[in-house]
């Protein structure tokens, strides 16, 4: 079973998230790759049994380079497929969600969405590095979630 995890990152809090993520599927048994979406061609995804795209939440949906990614992923077939949306977003009101925009473009493409889409929330307080931080907890939750989906993989493929 093999999945992959892409995802696109602004200031490195989604490829954490992503690469916790990876860790959980892994340790699920799942033989996974974790690729930033500018290092990937998207033909790479036909071996694909679980495709886990992600993004940081900009202006209300996915990024742009992340809206381009997903157009050039339409135009191959991904049927037969589980996918899941995750993103990383402000936890406001009217913060809108990448996951959002992600998940229903997975569903037209045909995947089966194999769980609901998660987000993991970014502080509005500036880290170390100058970008905004993660909130404590988030990557150690998507290590648990990527457990999960890989337990999850692994029973429906058998």
């Amino acid at each position: 079973m093999r999945a992959c995890v892409i995802f696109d990152t602004r200031y490195g809090n989604t490829e954490k998230i992503a690469k916790a993520f990876e860790t959980g599927l892994k340790e699920a048994g799942i033989q996974t790759d974790c690729v930033n979406l500018r290092d990937l061609d998207v033909n790479s995804c036909k071996q694909q049994d679980l495709i886990c795209v992600g993004a940081p939440t900009e202006w209300l949906t996915a990024s742009k380079p992340m809206r381009r990614f997903l157009a050039k992923l339409e135009r191959t077939d991904q049927s037969g497929k589980y996918g899941f949306a995750f993103d990383t977003k402000f936890d406001r009101p009217l913060s809108g969600s990448a996951a959002k925009l992600i998940e229903k473009a997975l569903k037209n493409m045909g995947l089966q969405i194999i769980a609901p889409r998660e987000s993991a929330i970014v502080l509005g307080t500036i880290g170390k590095e100058g970008a905004m931080m993660l909130k404590d907890g988030e990557e150690n939750r998507f290590k648990q979630i990527g457990l999960q989906l890989g337990n999850t993989l692994r029973t429906r493929l058998g």
